[in-house]
């Protein structure tokens, strides 16, 4: 009998922990806004610089963005390179340096998704502006990091800012 109420205790005593162990593994929603904005901030200073390693390194493949012909969805890490290293030197062609947000919202869809949006300006090397534009980004978690899956771009006056 002893033995018995023992096993129950130890699993009563179990029971209670699992809800303090779940709370312990919680996300923090404020931590995890900050993470996605950062990976944001380190995309757009990635491809500034030109650094396709860096902006590689904060894409998912498969990886999807819009252009003027509808949705193109990339399968490789090659053929993403490819259009991205095609799309800034044709930026650079018209004279662009940089891209910075004035505004970027985030809002987290669970803890593995979250859409990055707002309005984004691109500069010249004078510092004269090139073109704003509004942007949205689909994330996703991939092995604890933060990763851009889908990238929207749109005409500045439709630009969409979550939270």
């Amino acid at each position: 009998m002893t033995k018995l109420i023992a096993t129950i205790r130890a699993a009563f005593f179990f029971l209670l922990l699992i809800p303090l162990s779940a709370h312990a593994q919680a996300v923090d929603p404020a931590a995890e806004r900050i993470a996605v904005a950062n990976v944001m901030h380190d995309y757009f200073e990635a491809y500034s610089r030109g650094d396709m390693d860096a902006v590689m390194k904060l894409i998912n493949v498969p990886f999807v963005v819009s252009g003027p012909k509808g949705f193109m969805a990339y399968t490789t890490a090659d053929g993403t390179l490819s259009m991205y290293t095609r799309f800034r030197d044709a930026a650079v062609q018209q004279g662009y340096a940089k891209s910075e947000w004035i505004d970027l919202g985030v809002k987290l869809l669970g803890g593995t998704y979250a859409i990055a949006a707002g309005t984004y300006v691109r500069s010249k090397a004078d510092g004269s502006e090139l073109n704003r534009s509004g942007g949205t980004y689909l994330l996703n978690k991939v092995d604890g990091l933060w990763k851009i899956a889908i990238n929207v771009g749109y005409p500045v006056r439709d630009a969409f800012k979550p939270e």
